[in-house]
């Protein structure tokens, strides 16, 4: 009776280690599948609450920035011509707006007396000459005194320096072209009685021609003399040339510099005073091209777009615009590729994690 008692609990006890065991191994079981379960849950619940922005795969190029400005051709040179004695026009010898070469007659004066006056002046030098001749003869053997000596040296010089400016005044009856040029205009007629001084005509050098424009003062450190640039004209043609001057001094009322482009005129047919552009290219630098829309403000006020990286985090990127048009934006200081939010930049800030899909 003992025996079959014990061998009953044995048994109850077999199965009661055996259910226990099932029950656990199911429980284990379950827990590792509720792990994946709550894990799996968890990921959707926060992608249902992550906002969604559109984004544009963006990879930079080899842009070449300019500067393009208005400016207007000017003469490289433009002096206006004097008369350098006082006389009467005798003849109008150039004719306006045609060239005249170096040394061509632009008019001249009435001779008057300056003929005359040359004549004496050389008849005074030869008898100042004979005076010194025999006062240093007789200098030379004692019989002169060394102040008549040198009053006889002195009137000779006096009388050369005479004989100098009679010939110049003579000269100058006819006023001649400094340097080749173009006549722009006259300031007298015939039979005008000029005093000296007296403007008598214009002249400008076209060739070369210049292309002047005022450039902003952030492109002032970037730009040097000797640079090569272009004027591109009112007819549409594009002219290459060097840059031959900026001004180290700005406008006081637009804080601008002059900057002066030096091209080719042959034949003149550039006039002064058009219309032109200045472009000057500037060293190719990496860029983007983007919308005007992508662009966001921070609290500060700086300019920049927002950007995803590969943990779908938020960032601000800061940009240069380097140029651009009405369909686009050339900007500057981005990564070689980076994702663009172009759609919903609004609705999120920097370190927030997003949901993203792409352009069509």
């Amino acid at each position: 009776m003992k025996l079959r008692l014990n061998l009953s609990f044995f048994i109850a006890f077999t199965i009661l280690v055996l259910a226990a065991a099932w029950l656990l191994s199911g429980q284990l079981g379950n827990t590792e599948d509720n792990l994946t379960y709550l894990k799996t849950n968890t990921e959707n619940k926060s992608n249902l609450k992550r906002k969604k922005v559109q984004v544009r795969e963006s990879a930079s190029f080899l842009y070449s920035p300019k500067i393009q400005v208005t400016g207007e051709t000017h003469a490289s040179r433009k002096i206006i011509v004097r008369s350098e004695i006082a006389g009467k026009v005798k003849q109008l010898n150039a004719t306006r707006g045609k060239l005249i070469a170096t040394g061509g007659s632009i008019l001249k004066l009435e001779d008057e007396d300056y003929p005359e006056k040359a004549k004496e002046a050389e008849a005074r030098v030869k008898q100042r000459e004979i005076e010194f001749a025999a006062a240093n003869n007789l200098a030379k053997k004692g019989f002169r005194s060394e102040t008549k000596y040198a009053e006889s040296l002195a009137n000779l010089q006096q009388a050369r320096a005479l004989r100098k400016k009679r010939q110049q005044d003579l000269a100058n009856t006819e006023i001649v072209a400094p340097f080749e040029a173009v006549i722009s205009d006259y300031f007298v007629e015939i039979g005008d009685v000029l005093k000296k001084g007296d403007a008598v005509a214009e002249m400008i050098d076209l060739e070369p021609i210049l292309v002047k424009a005022f450039v902003s003062e952030k492109y002032h450190s970037v730009i040097q003399p000797g640079m090569t640039a272009h004027g591109l004209l009112m007819d549409g043609t594009k002219r290459a040339g060097t840059i031959r001057y900026i001004s180290p001094v700005a406008e006081k009322s637009t804080r601008t510099f002059k900057v002066e482009l030096e091209i080719s005129n042959e034949g003149n047919k550039i006039a002064e005073g058009t219309t032109a552009e200045l472009v000057i290219p500037l060293t190719p630098q990496a860029a983007h091209r983007i919308s005007a829309s992508f662009f966001s403000l921070t609290s500060n006020g700086d300019l920049g777009i927002k950007v995803v990286d590969k943990r779908d985090t938020v960032s601000f990127l800061p940009v240069k615009i380097l140029g651009g048009s009405n369909k686009e934006i050339i900007v500057g200081g981005l990564p070689r590729k980076v994702q663009i939010i172009s759609v919903g930049q609004g609705f999120v800030e920097p370190g927030d994690k997003v949901q993203t899909f792409k352009e069509n």
